[in-house]
């Protein structure tokens, strides 16, 4: 889509109102709609329901519009995903108030498929964790479509919150593996990372065959080898060391993958 002189001036105004915080806004035949960011923090943007259903009610929405204050143009990862995911055109604004600042710039950005990579894949609690790693590993790698399920930001510190890797891999399919250390190709492996009341971190075993068949990955030696993504880190593929094993809980197996050697969950 092309951006009028007048909608690039609508949605400057807008995001030099919100600076620092993000802008955002709909475009709704031709005409730019600025609507409320509901987000605690400038680093990202929650367009309000309300003005979203109001903007509906007044015709086609073309494009979704926000700003990145005193940043580029390019969409971060979690952009990318709701791209795919709301299926119309971005328009990204960069604006700045600072004395070194340029000149407001666009970017649009269509949908075009984009999905993360199981490898490299940036962390974004909630969206690009350890849990949405197997989700989409399961999904690629095995065409087994595993449920979502909600979590807040360090839910694992909380010990009256209820065990969410166990109730929901439970409802996923999975049985507990009675041996840890009867592993096979794609099992999961739960841990308790750092200050937790719960199990909070799954592992992926890939054993001694790192090869991914959704993506071309570099090659990686080991015959003891996980994929996962780490709090706050890259998703990687490392070797499933002492430090691991320490932290292992149990390991879970999917049902259509399981054998004599695995019990249901209680």
């Amino acid at each position: 889509m092309k951006l009028t002189k007048q909608l690039k001036a609508d949605i400057i105004a807008h995001a030099l109102d919100c600076y620092p915080a993000e802008c955002c806004g709909l475009i709704v035949d031709k005409k730019y709609i600025p609507c409320t960011n509901t987000a605690h923090d400038n680093e990202q943007f929650i367009l309000c329901p309300k003005d979203f259903a109001r903007a509906e009610s007044m015709g086609q929405i073309q494009a979704i519009v926000h700003s990145h204050p005193d940043g580029g143009v390019l969409p971060s990862d979690l952009d990318k995903l709701q791209i795919e995911l709301h299926g119309v055109p971005w328009v990204i604004v960069a604006v700045s108030k600072q004395d070194y600042g340029d000149e407001p710039a666009f970017g649009i950005y269509e949908p075009c498929g984009y999905r993360p990579p199981l490898l490299g894949r940036a962390y974004i609690h909630g969206v690009q964790d350890c849990y949405s790693l197997v989700r989409d590993y399961y999904s690629r790698e095995l065409d087994i479509h595993l449920p979502d399920f909600e979590r807040s930001d360090a839910w694992w510190e909380n010990p009256a919150h209820e065990p969410l890797y166990e109730k929901n891999f439970t409802k996923a399919g999975f049985i507990k593996v009675q041996d840890k250390n009867d592993l096979q190709k794609h099992d999961v492996i739960l841990c308790r990372v750092g200050r937790t009341h719960h199990i909070n971190h799954a592992l992926i075993w890939l054993g001694d065959d790192e090869a991914l068949k959704s993506e071309t990955t570099p090659d990686c030696v080991g015959n003891t080898l996980i994929l996962h993504h780490p709090y706050g880190r890259q998703s990687v593929r490392e070797i499933y060391g002492k430090g691991w094993a320490d932290r292992t809980v149990m390991v879970v197996r999917h049902a259509r993958l399981v054998s004599s050697k695995a019990e249901p969950l209680p």
